[in-house]
């Protein structure tokens, strides 16, 4: 395995730990307060509709979840290499005054 598969398995590795930790913190909570409203509004729109009705909109839903899913996932990524980077310079920073 070449060093940027590594890599790549150590942060899928170390971002689903943090995920597991933050959701254990938070004892499986949802961080949604509203999350139990919005779902009881969703069921009683639900029902109103047809069987194809309901299967495009929960299609829907569930491709937008995903979707937002994957762009949290970038984002958090994102801030980990920033600040990763960031710590790298203030190490060198560091460094340069220490000598």
């Amino acid at each position: 395995m070449e060093l940027t598969g590594k890599m790549e398995e150590f942060m899928n590795d170390l971002i689903g730990k943090r995920m597991e930790q933050v959701y254990q913190e938070k004892d499986g909570q949802q961080y949604d307060p509203f999350n139990e409203k919005l779902e009881m509004k969703l069921q009683k729109i639900f029902q109103k509709l047809s069987d194809k009705q309901r299967t495009i909109l929960f299609d829907y839903m569930t491709e937008t979840s995903n979707k937002c899913s994957d762009l949290n996932e970038f984002y958090y990524r994102m801030g980990l290499r920033d600040g990763l980077m960031l710590k790298e310079v203030i190490q060198v920073m560091l460094d340069a005054l220490t000598v």
